[in-house]
């Protein structure tokens, strides 16, 4: 028999056993669309952090607690506290920036007199919207004098103001964080997303407030510096500034012995893309499994279709079909649904992705489909090649059969 022979009678066979076919296929599908939508996911996810991390300027540095590797890595979760406001005000008198910015973050339960809400406590400057640039709706953003004047006052979120008030003006109205009473002196407009955190949520007090009246910390999570010159030469002074205010002997510059890091935009975007290609072959090696166990449910199914047709192998041998000829047919019959099965899931897989990533759109904007185009050619690929090692066994069973026996079968 010729390949159109072959393949002619291959898919009759699939499509008089239609039933089983479905079900044969059923595992590569959801394997094949698993592997696409979860490639697709975790690219999405690492180009919308990509995006917001080069939003916020080529020019700027991020200094957090804890020493990173010698290379200059990440550091190792749970990290001592170990900078404070008073590297803030150095860093300001005496390094190479433009301005310099304190961040402490925690969470906590704000208050009015009617509602109460969990909410993002953001502790921070006069030079927050330099970081992260945003437009105040009504009222006015934190100052120096609320910052050096310890001033219970607060910057809330428009979602925040919309739960605690309602429809009333928010401005000038009381809220209590640990029941500590603030006064709100301004509303920010709609900003989304950061970092899949919902900003709207966030409720800014300054700095100092935040550490010795509402949260009791003597801390700081984050200082974000914006250099006036090379940036290079900028992290190499903040470095020399932080071991000084630090009391750190380094000449021999081993960065796991200081007790923070400094990264730089550049740094930020090697670091989450090696992060996020960890995640992406996490992701597409969990559905991989799918397809796994889709290959064994073929061969399970391809072996009792031998069982079933022993008596049709029989004649066909008797009649003159070689054994390469009855492997040839069925190998061919597990081709054709495997990579029947690749193509559906390929559709599958990236109407999801589009689906999943209109869905989350809404929650997190600037969230896009992102399918490689690797993922598709990979995965037919694959299909076929599971077709081919899943289907061997059972085609060479067949093909392997005693004509006389198979006549004689029940």
């Amino acid at each position: 028999m010729n390949l159109r022979d072959l393949t002619g009678s291959a898919t009759t066979s699939l499509i008089q056993n239609k039933s089983r076919s479905v079900l044969t296929i059923l595992g590569i599908v959801i394997g094949i669309a698993a592997v696409i939508l979860m490639l697709s996911i975790g690219q999405g996810a690492q180009a919308l952090i990509l995006n917001q991390v080069a939003s916020l300027g080529s020019d700027q540095i991020f200094i957090a607690p804890g020493a990173s590797e010698t290379s200059g890595g990440p550091p190792t979760p749970f990290v001592k506290q170990s900078l404070k406001y008073n590297d803030v005000k150095e860093l300001r008198k005496r390094g190479p920036f433009s301005f310099v910015a304190a961040q402490l973050i925690s969470t906590g339960t704000v208050e009015s007199a009617d509602a109460s809400k969990v909410s993002s406590i953001v502790g921070a400057d006069e030079f927050q919207l330099l970081v992260f640039p945003a437009e105040v709706a009504s009222g006015r953003f934190l100052d120096n004098t609320d910052v050096t004047d310890y001033a219970k006052v607060a910057v809330i979120g428009i979602d925040i103001a919309s739960d605690l008030f309602g429809d009333s003006d928010p401005i000038n109205q009381k809220i209590t964080i640990n029941k500590v009473n603030l006064r709100v002196i301004g509303v920010m407009e709609r900003q989304g997303s950061r970092f899949f955190q919902n900003v709207d949520g966030y409720v800014y007090l300054p700095v100092t407030t935040a550490q010795r009246d509402v949260l009791g910390v003597d801390y700081i999570s984050y200082i974000a510096a914006r250099a006036t010159g090379d940036l290079v030469y900028a992290k190499e002074e903040a470095t020399m500034i932080m071991r000084d205010q630090h009391d750190i002997n380094n000449p021999q510059n081993d960065l796991s012995k200081d007790d923070f890091h400094i990264q730089s935009q550049e740094d930020a975007v090697a670091t989450i893309g090696i992060v996020g290609t960890a995640l992406s072959v996490l992701l597409a090696s969990i559905a991989a499994i799918s397809l796994l166990v889709g290959g064994i449910g073929i061969m399970n199914i391809m072996l009792v279709s031998v069982t079933e047709r022993t008596k049709e192998i029989g004649l066909r041998k008797a009649i003159g079909a070689t054994e390469q000829e009855i492997l040839r047919q069925f190998l061919l019959e597990a081709v054709i649904l495997t990579s029947f099965g690749g193509v559906v899931g390929v559709l599958l897989g990236v109407t999801a992705s589009y689906l999943i990533a209109f869905g989350a759109s809404y929650f997190v904007a600037g969230w896009r489909v992102i399918i490689p185009p690797s993922a598709i050619v990979a995965s037919v690929l694959v299909s076929t090649a599971v077709g081919l090692g899943f289907g061997y066994y059972p085609a060479r069973r067949a093909a392997k059969l005693d004509p006389i026996e198979a006549l004689r079968y029940e």
